[in-house]
């Protein structure tokens, strides 16, 4: 009988094990800034809580890049070669602070770089005139600038 009840409880044991989420381990990621991770094994699949918040590009069945998009928290489920879910990532995105600086006009808010210079900065979470004003600007220089470097290629050919 002794035999029968041992035999039970380890089969329950192993089938609770087996049956039991990958456990989670927390990572904290810088928002607009990629960090390698490695797998503790194969990936088949990998599937992100809120693609908002991080994302994933996958290098091979072994290594990640993972990207924090906007602050916040949430998780990345890794699946492995079987299916079964190998690891959980628990993200969490912070803003960069060093060299940042917020101001608050009201209810307003603007983020500056000041690396040398203070400099406005797109922020989500800052006020949208604002960052519509500074995402303009942006998309200006960047195209004024791919528009320099098609004309330097075609003056070269």
């Amino acid at each position: 009988m002794r035999r029968i009840l041992a035999a039970a409880s380890i089969a329950a044991a192993s089938l609770a094990a087996m049956s039991q989420p990958a456990a989670a381990e927390q990572l904290w990621l810088t928002m607009d800034q990629v960090r390698p991770f490695k797998l503790e094994t194969p990936a088949k699949s990998i599937v992100v809580g809120n693609p908002a918040i991080a994302d994933v590009t996958i290098q091979d069945n072994n290594n990640i890049l993972l990207f924090g998009k906007a602050p916040g928290l949430t998780n990345i489920y890794v699946f492995d070669e079987t299916g079964a879910p190998s690891q959980n990532l628990v993200i969490r995105v912070r803003t960069p602070s060093s060299d940042m600086l917020t101001v608050h006009r009201g209810v307003g808010r603007t983020t500056y770089n000041c690396t040398t210079n203070c400099e406005a900065t797109v922020t989500v979470g800052d006020d949208t005139e604002q960052f519509e004003t500074v995402s303009s600007q942006v998309e200006s220089k960047y195209g004024q600038a791919s528009s320099l470097a098609q004309n330097s290629d075609g003056a070269n050919n």
